[in-house]
Parts: structure tokens; sequence; C-alpha cells
């Protein structure tokens, strides 16, 4: 399809981009290009080039009119959606495309990033550069609160990205503008994309020194990394086996057997570093190991196509690696089988710490940083689990990428753009350092951090650290979300000032009284604006309408550095952030939390209140979660109060319907008249002695107009 919008003809482009892929391809590397300008206008220009490439991955909305033409188009390309980005695990292709035209989606770009082979592109359609940071924004939109006032973008978050694109000169085609000067001083334009054969330009820095250079290709063996792990696996997890058998074997009877030490391996790395095909390699070599003592071998992983890489890897023709999807494994593997977990991070806790109580050798391999966004969260949480069993848990770490060369573009894109290689500076102190040390607490803005790329990485890392499901899309809404206050505890040693701690809250409530209707739907259930979780719990679940006027600061994070933890700097912080938000006239606050003894203990020595458990484990965390408040004004403290009381009758049992409280009937009055919530009538009825007797039927999964009529019936009688 012709181009005229640009200077340079379709052809003429295409043959430019197949030699700057074969340069690339040459020193093993992958880059990114900004294709700026109009959606149509950017998709003739790029499937020109990807007419003849072998696989493309193409994210975009199922809405998108991109959709239509690739049903009539010839091009090969896969489509995912850019809510969507664990679906891209396990893919590899030659190149990738994001539609930006809608969205900035901070998750979905790093995820498929990761999953283009050397000499690939990763085109980005995006609005015009100079436009772009500042137009409203889909993904924005999706995190933006209820009532929020200005344009929903995201002006910091792509700023960043594109100056991390130009430090590592991606390329950019423009559409023209009349303002084309700004482009050239950002930006190398569409007419200047250089490679090898350019004689009369100079080239990216990357590849200068193609042309006197082996080209690189991928390892045929494994590198002394993989290798090291290998032998170390092999070794132990048989030894184990051995040392079992012989035990089993001398002992008079089953009764007798002993308790079988666990054995547990983890292998840590970033994409591209070669772990799925070190699993092939150790599956291989446990498989041939293992043919004569009935031990069988498995693997799992979030899907059966994120491990394809795995039994590509394998170098035998035996078949006896099983892949069972997770929820089949405690059902399927026998304690003394092995059990492989491939991207480990990306499954719920709750089932990881299952297994590892069922079984006595698994093999754990994750991702590190936040491609998939919880790589930092499992190293620490689940690990420090996996110690607390009677088990020996080994780490492994691959550092060397191997689907791509070292200091490859596009992921020093990703990992800069989105502080994914970031680590705090504060690591490197301890307690007896610190004393002495001043300490000092201060709010921190977006514009501060947009402005200090060391602060922005360290709060960011310290999230990472501390928090089991930190994601890219996160820095987002530290960078840009207009809802959320950052407050932070620094700690000043030999001159230098280090974050120890911070607290990230978001604003909620604070409805006016011009929005009764809506207060009125939340009420009925009717109505479910965006944001605003606390206040609508409140109101919904507990009848607390008070809540949505009232001015409440949510607490979405709060983190200390793992090794400055148990000094008190936490709640001095909370303190502090206590002060300032009752100088700013908030009501109360609120947080809800994982539902540990230490962590409970935390929140009640600092005066909040418990006012709702959860009745769901958490997927993250494998415990139910706890709602606490604290209050800050005397309206904020009759809401506490009043949520304490609800809270505290939850736990009263009751006859028949007739005996309920005044606030228990109105919620069962709301749910059978108009939507309500059908989870606090659940529990209602759970305390009622005379449902069952006179309902047999288990509860529904949600509610039905024919539950409805059963509760309906059951308040006549």
């Amino acid at each position: 399809m012709k181009q005229t919008s640009t200077p340079n003809s379709s052809n003429h482009i295409t043959e430019r981009l197949k030699a700057l892929s074969r340069s690339y391809a040459h020193i093993g590397h992958r880059q990114a290009i900004l294709v700026s300008g109009d959606l149509l206008w950017g998709w003739d220009l790029v499937y020109d080039y990807l007419q003849n490439a072998p696989s493309t991955l193409l994210v975009t909305s199922k809405t998108s009119p991109l959709q239509s033409l690739i049903e009539k188009q010839s091009v090969s390309i896969q489509t995912v959606r850019p809510d969507k980005p664990s679906t891209m695990l396990g893919f590899d292709c030659s190149n990738a495309i994001i539609d930006c035209t809608e969205g900035f989606y901070p998750d979905a770009l790093t995820s498929i990033s990761g999953t283009i082979q050397p000499g690939g592109f990763l085109f980005i359609i995006c609005p015009l550069i100079k436009d772009w940071p500042l137009i409203e924004d889909e993904f924005a939109k999706k995190r933006t609160s209820y009532g929020q006032t200005g344009i929903a973008n995201s002006p910091n978050t792509i700023k960043r990205f594109l100056d991390q694109c130009q430090q590592a000169q991606a390329l950019l085609f423009q559409q023209i503008s009349s303002d084309k000067k700004t482009f050239k001083e950002r930006f190398e334009i569409s007419e200047h994309l250089y490679t090898p054969e350019d004689k009369a330009e100079q080239p990216p820095s990357t590849l200068k020194s193609t042309d006197n250079t082996a080209p690189w290709g991928l390892p045929n063996t494994a590198n002394e990394q993989q290798v090291q792990i290998l032998n170390e696996i092999k070794q132990q997890t048989l030894s184990s086996l051995i040392r079992e058998k012989l035990n089993n074997e001398n002992l008079s009877s089953p009764r007798d057997q002993i308790n079988t030490q666990k054995h547990f391996h983890i292998i840590q790395a970033d994409r591209g570093r070669g772990k799925s095909h070190l699993l092939g390699l150790i599956a291989d070599s446990l498989i041939e190991s293992n043919t004569d003592n009935g031990i069988k071998s498995y693997i799992t992983a979030p899907n059966k196509a994120a491990i394809r890489s795995v039994f590509d890897a394998q170098q035998s023709t035996n078949t006896a690696l099983e892949f069972i999807s997770p929820e089949r494994v405690l059902e399927a593997v026998k304690p003394n089988d092995i059990l492989l977990v491939d991207e480990a991070a990306s499954l719920p806790l709750p089932i990881l710490m299952a297994w590892s109580l069922q079984y006595n050798s698994i093999i754990f391999s994750t991702t590190t940083h936040g491609y998939e966004g919880t790589g930092k969260g499992f190293q620490i949480r689940f690990v420090n689990h996996l110690k607390q069993l009677n088990s020996n848990v080994y780490e492994h770490r691959l550092s060397q990428p191997i689907r791509y060369a070292e200091n490859d573009p596009l992921e020093n894109i990703m990992f800069s753009g989105f502080c994914l290689d970031s680590e705090p500076k504060g690591l490197v102190l301890n307690s007896h350092a610190i004393n002495n040390a001043q300490i000092n607490c201060r709010e921190i803005t977006n514009h501060e951090l947009a402005l200090s790329q060391n602060l922005l990485e360290d709060l960011f890392a310290l999230l990472v650290q501390a928090h089991y499901q930190t994601r890219p899309s996160d820095l987002r809404d530290i960078l840009d979300s207009p809802s959320i206050r950052i407050f932070a505890l620094f700690i000043t040693h030999d001159k230098i000032d280090y974050l120890a701690s911070a607290c990230l809250t978001t604003n909620e409530g604070n409805f006016g009284d011009n929005e009764d209707t809506l207060i009125k739907n939340i009420i009925n259930g009717s109505r479910r604006p965006k944001g605003h979780l606390t206040p609508q719990v409140l109101t919904l679940h507990m009848g607390q309408k008070a809540a949505l006027k009232l001015n409440c600061a949510r607490i979405v994070r709060i983190a200390t550095l793992p090794n400055l933890q148990n000094l008190n700097h936490g709640s001095s912080l909370l303190n502090f952030a206590h002060s300032a938000l009752l100088k700013d006239n908030y009501d109360y606050i609120a947080s809800s939390y994982a539902d540990t003894p230490d962590v409970n203990g935390f929140w009640n020595k600092n005066g909040f209140s418990i006012v709702r458990t959860g009745n769901k484990l958490d997927k993250s965390s494998g415990t139910t979660s706890k709602l606490v408040l604290k209050a800050l004004s005397d309206k904020g403290l009759k809401l506490v109060n009043d949520c304490k009381i609800f809270f505290k009758n939850q736990s009263n049992e009751y006859q028949t319907y007739s005996d309920l409280n005044d606030s228990d009937k109105k919620l069962v009055s709301i749910f059978i008249n108009e939507t309500g919530s059908y989870e606090a009538v659940k529990d209602i009825l759970e305390r009622s002695h005379n449902w069952p007797t006179h309902f047999k039927k288990a509860f529904p999964k949600k509610a039905s107009a024919e539950f409805r009529t059963l509760v309906s019936n059951w308040t006549a009688i």
C-alpha cells in the first residue's frame, strides 16, 4: 500500500528497515521504532515491512480498527489485548507491534518486549510525539477515580519513556507535521535511518562495529552459568533420592519411614536469560536418571503456551516430562515425584505454598524483574516461607543473556524506562550503622519524582522489594496519578539521604450534596463508580452511607526496607502522614492488608481499628484481608465507631429474621428490592439458625432472581 504522507517511498523504507534488521541481527540486538501519527497511517507503514516477516505479535484493543484490517490482509499476525499482558508469556516472534494511539499500557509494553528475537523491532504506533504525553489516555482513564478533575493522561511516564528511547537511539517514523523542527531536536527521524551501508552518514553507536565482527548467534550449548546450575541441581536431587530410597528400604515397616527433608531450587533470571531452556535440560537429566525408580517428572506453569521453550530445549527423545495444569497438581503428582514450576511468580501464593507442603522436591523458575511484576516479592516472601519449613533452599541466578546479546537497546529502554533493574541504595545500611543517624520525613510530589531519576528508582525499588504484586503500571500511578500522595522517611548517613520507608495514599470519598442520587444508587448496589474502594465497601456491605461524603485517605502501600525493619520507621512515617492528612481536613484513614499476626500488630499499635474481615483468600498473599480505619475528625470518629459496632455484631447469631438488628434488616430489604450486597446477606443468613431448616439449597455463587425470592420468603416466616 503506497505511502503518500512521508517523503520516502514505502519500498525504500522497507528496504532500509530490512538492512537495519540485518545489522541488529548481526550483533544480536533488538530495537524500538516509534511510528508517530495517525493509527491507519502507521499501520500501513508497518504492514509493508511485515508482510514477509515469519511471525508478528500485535497488541491492540478488541475494538481497534486494526482488528478488521488484519482479517483482510495476508500478513501472519497474532493479536493480544493490552490489558492481558500475562497471555504473552512463552511467545517468540520476529517483530511486535503495540498500538498506543488509545492508551499507554506499561505492563503490556514490557511484556511484549521480551518476546522479540534478535534483529526484530518493537513498532510502537503512537500519537504525534509533541501531543502524546498530554492527550487523554484509555489506560489512565481506567485508573482514574470517579470525580477526579482534569484530563486522564500519563505525561510524566510517557516523557520518561521517550527520553529512554532517545538515549537508546530508538528510531522514529514521523507523520509529516508543520512542527517538524521539534522532532529533529529530540529524535532521529525516518529519513535518517542508519545502516552500515550509509557511508556518508554516521550509524548509531550500537552498530559501529558490525563490519569486522563475526555474526552473533544463539548458543549451541549451555553456557557456563547454565551448566553449573544444571550440575548442582542434578547432583543434589539424585543424591537426596538415593538417600531416601536407602532409608525406606532399611525400615521394617512403612510406619517407620522417617520424614524426608525437602529440597527446593529457585532459578531466578530476567527475560531472555535461558531459564526455560535450562529447565528443559534439567528435565532431560532427571528423567534419564529416574527411569527405574518409579519417580515421575512433571512441569506446570500459568499456561501450557508459556513453556514451549522448555520442551524445545529437551535434547532427548524421552517424552516422560508431562505438563500438568496448576489446578491438577495436587491430585495427580505424588509426594516423591519431581515438580518443575515455570513462571512461578505468576501463580498465586496459596498454590505455591500448598505444593511446598506436599512435595519433597520442587524446582521453581521465575522472572526476577518486573515484566510480570512479581519477581522480587516472590523472592522475598515465598523464599522466606520455604526456609521456615524443614527444607533446604537453593537459590540460583542467571544473569547472562541467551536469546539476545548483552546491552540490548530494547531491553535497556524497558529496564531504564520502568525502573525494572533498580535496587534501593538503602540496602547497604544496617541498624548498627544508623544508631545516631538523622531521620527526616517529608511528602514527595509527582513533579519531584519526574525530575529526580535517583529518587524515583529508589522509591519504586523499595515498593518492589516489599510487595508481591508491584508492576510497571504502578510506576505510572506514582508519576502521574493526581490522587496519589507519597510520604517518605529518609535516613541521613555519611551526608547521604537514603530512602528507608514510604507510604502511598489515595484520595477517596468526599462526595458532594449534589450527588445524593449517585449515593443512593451505590447503597442499592446499582452503581459502582470507579475508585473509592473503602467508602463503597463501607456503604454497600455495611450500610454506612456517611462514608461516601467524608474525606478518606486510603493507604495503598506502606513499605520499609527489609534490612531496616523493626526499628519503628514505619510507625514514625505513619505518624507523619497522619499529621499531614489531619491538617488537610481528611476525616479518616483506611487500609486493607493481608491478615498476618505481625501486620495486625503494626496497625493495632498505630491506633487503627479492624472493621471488616474478607471472606476470600487473596490470590497473592494466600490469606484473608482485613480493613482498618483510624479517625481524623469528629465525623470520622462517629463513622469508625459505627463500623466497629457493625463488625462486632457480625459475630452474633439469630433464630429468625425478626431477631435481626435494624442495620441487618435494612441490608436484607435492599437486597430483595434492589440489588444490594449478596455478600452481606449471605453472612446474615449463615448466622440465622432457621435458614437451613427451611431452605436446604446451598448458597449460589452469585445472586439470582430465584435466590432473592427465597430470601424474601424467609423474611415472612
